[in-house]
């Protein structure tokens, strides 16, 4: 008998110092080892004095969960249980304090789908309610779908500006959609969960190889190791969401939610220059639009939907042409400023460079001032983890302008000046515009035909969209 104890309390605390040892995060999936599953295995339950919280009492209360999808207790369920209870206490608190931000867009979504409302808990094991989560193997947002699946399966675009795997409502509406499917192939939210952490290609495998069962305790050790506990983790985690107070843990402080308005965008976006003029913090900005990697949003950008703060939108819709006229000036590309002839011109290059590593500089700083996407990044140079070093050495993909052919081949400097003289004198008779109080650029154009806020801005080599009276601006 003592031997028996004995056996027991050493398993378990194998199982508490794996799962200490267990990575977390980013997208809170818990790696369990041979030995692990072996002792998991091995016993069906753990005597009542070897847990540190009565089994009878964790029983108890799941049957008081208000739930459409079989909450059971037993070992596995109870292990778990405790280790969100002690060992990741903290992990427990921090989701108690976001969950506000997160669970009303779930909750909408989930009834939208006539889904049930607990899967809501599943975002929590999924990223740890991080919209810009990312795992090793690619899979990004608060409900961790890799590129290829946001994309080709439920239409969520995925690129080097936008990522909407990181958007809030875009990316739940994908996931009820992917959970809805799962459960329509097996009849059973156990196993559409676990398809959902490793493929219903997988789950139908794990079933022929158990002989058929199609439960998931019943095929539990044809599965991978980290599906199998997957669905345990999902259980003690709606055990926690519903019983932290009965542990001694509450949340300390709360994640507030920024109330939020839309202004839907066509075109080219300076998102920087659009936050200062409508006197937005840019890390609001950010914070409302985690979907949008780059300080711009790209010319080809079609009734996209930028979130707003609340407070800011009157002054935004008030002086909407104002700002979207300022913001939107793209930048200039560098051309010659005599085009010799029509074959010559200057073309744009995406260039792999070397780029080391500053103090401090994260991943996303490096794929940011490169406008890439930090998959991009990671794919480019074989990176399996986010984390980077001082001083080490990654490729980059960097703007360079290179020369087309052109026809003209001149002998000297002399034959430039020749050339360009007379092409100047084809040019047509140069007008000038003297700026008038309350004018801007956008009114400018409007008065001139054939005339845009760019070409003025071009024009003029204007840096700035603020004009003074008196200012004297070249028109044509």
């Amino acid at each position: 008998m003592i031997n028996r104890v004995l056996h027991i309390a050493f398993g378990l605390i194998l199982i508490v110092n794996t799962l200490g040892r267990a990575q977390v995060w980013n997208s809170f999936k818990p790696i369990l080892d041979e030995k692990v599953i072996d002792s998991l295995a091995q016993y069906e339950q753990g005597s009542p004095t070897a847990w540190m919280i009565d089994p009878l009492l964790i029983e108890s209360r799941l049957k008081q969960i208000n739930n459409q999808i079989p909450l059971p207790y037993n070992f596995y369920v109870h292990q778990f249980v405790e280790y969100f209870a002690f060992r990741k206490s903290d992990f427990t608190q921090r989701m108690l304090e976001k969950r506000d931000l997160y669970f009303p867009i779930y909750e909408k979504y989930l009834k939208q789908y006539n889904l049930p409302d607990e899967l809501k808990y599943l975002s929590l094991i999924e990223s740890g309610l991080d919209p810009k989560a990312i795992s090793n193997k690619g899979a990004g947002g608060l409900w961790q779908f890799m590129p290829y699946t946001a994309r080709g399966d439920f239409g969520l675009r995925v690129d080097s500006y936008i990522d909407e795997r990181f958007d809030p409502e875009r990316a739940t509406e994908a996931a009820c959609k992917y959970l809805r499917q799962l459960y329509r192939i097996f009849g059973d939210w156990h196993l559409a969960l676990a398809a959902y952490n490793t493929g219903p290609g997988n789950v139908k495998r794990a079933i022929r190889n158990c002989k058929g069962t199609d439960d998931f305790w019943g095929i539990y050790p044809c599965l991978p190791k980290q599906t199998r506990a997957y669905v345990p983790q999902f259980i003690a985690m709606a055990y926690m969401m519903n019983f932290h107070w009965d542990h001694a843990i509450h949340p300390e402080t709360w994640v507030s939610h920024v109330p939020s308005d839309t202004i839907q965008i066509n075109g080219y976006l300076n998102l920087s220059v659009f936050a200062s003029i409508s006197k937005v913090s840019m890390d609001t900005l950010k914070r409302l639009n985690p979907h949008v990697l780059t300080h711009f949003l790209p010319k080809d950008s079609r009734a996209f939907v930028l979130k707003i703060p609340k407070d800011r939108a009157e002054f935004i819709q008030l002086n909407r042409k104002y700002i979207l006229d300022s913001a939107g000036i793209a930048p200039i590309t560098f051309q010659p400023s005599v085009a010799l002839d029509s074959n010559s011109s200057m073309k744009m290059r995406l260039v792999k460079v070397r780029y080391k590593v500053k103090k401090g500089e994260t991943i996303y700083e490096v794929a940011r001032k490169y406008e890439i996407s930090v998959f991009e990044l990671k794919r480019i140079n074989r990176l399996k983890r986010n984390r980077l070093k001082k001083g080490q050495n990654l490729f980059v993909l960097e703007k360079q302008w290179f020369p087309l052919k052109s026809n003209v081949q001149l002998s000297d400097s002399e034959s430039v000046k020749v050339t360009t003289k007379s092409l100047i004198s084809k040019k047509k008779k140069v007008k000038y515009y003297l700026v008038r109080s309350g004018d801007t650029l956008s009114d400018i154009a409007e008065k001139h035909d054939g005339l845009t806020v760019a070409k003025i801005k071009k024009l003029n080599r204007l840096r700035s969209v603020v004009l003074k009276p008196g200012m004297r601006l070249r028109i044509s």
